[in-house]
């Protein structure tokens, strides 16, 4: 009797450590599925970009590693911008990204627009801070709702630093290539640009030595003569200045001394 009852305990204790184990491996496998799902899951936000200030960029972004489907955003307040009353453009909030599902959002698609201007909202006082709430679902059909607040006061008083991207490096590209366009000779153009190389101005230097060389005699000729010329010169520059001088000395009265 004393047997069985033993038998039985032990068999009691055993089917539960057995359950027990279960249990812990089924909770580890649910949270390693689901560390899975959370590293590979579509994530879609709204966000404020102020790379280009005091201009504001509203960006829509999947920063997940999925693609996203049915993507509907929300904000509360409603979107608004100081652009909307200027009478060009349709009201924000009214856009089709905001009023309707998004079908699909790959992984790493951004979809950016120009928000507003940070002096024109200060003038106007509009909301800073939106609730907004975003629904979607993954590739199993998963559904995630997100929410998040975005807040324009945290960009008050803050110093930006531009940042020159590569339309700024295009954009002085295109001013030296036009600079450089009008150096070239032709119709239309300058009267180009001379280009001269260290063999160039060797051989214009033994070119010019070459020449000198050949000059004949009689080619001195004119240079005799125009060191003449200035020694004649010189001579009636001093005459003239002895005579000046003369002129000078007899109109001083020495009683003035």
């Amino acid at each position: 009797m004393d047997t069985n009852i033993w038998t039985t305990v032990a068999l009691s204790i055993q089917t539960f450590v057995f359950g027990a184990a279960a249990v812990f491996a089924y909770r580890q496998v649910s949270e390693v599925r689901l560390t899975r799902e959370d590293q590979t899951r579509p994530f879609v936000i709204l966000d404020f970009d102020m790379s280009r200030p005091p201009l504001i960029h509203l960006v829509m972004k999947n920063i997940g590693k999925t693609m996203a489907r049915r993507v509907r955003i929300q904000t509360d307040p409603p979107l608004a911008s100081t652009f909307d009353k200027d009478g060009q453009s349709e009201p924000i909030a009214k856009l089709r990204v905001f009023t309707d599902e998004i079908p699909t959002m790959a992984p790493d698609r951004e979809i950016r627009m120009l928000f507003d201007s940070f002096p024109q909202r200060e003038q106007r006082k509009f909301d800073d801070a939106y609730r907004v709430t975003i629904t979607y679902e993954g590739e199993r059909g998963r559904a995630y709702v997100d929410e998040m607040i975005l807040d324009l006061g945290i960009y008050r008083n803050i110093e930006y630093i531009t940042e020159h991207t590569v339309n700024d490096v295009h954009k002085q590209l295109k001013r030296i290539a036009d600079a450089a366009d009008g150096w070239g000779a032709g119709l239309g153009h300058g009267s180009g640009i001379l280009v001269v190389t260290r063999d160039d101005k060797r051989k214009d230097r033994t070119l010019a030595r070459r020449r000198f060389r050949a000059r004949p005699e009689a080619s001195f000729a004119p240079r005799e003569a125009s060191e003449g010329t200035m020694r004649w010169t010189l001579r009636r520059v001093r005459e003239r200045a002895s005579r000046a001088l003369a002129s000078a000395s007899e109109k001083v009265d020495p009683r003035e001394w």
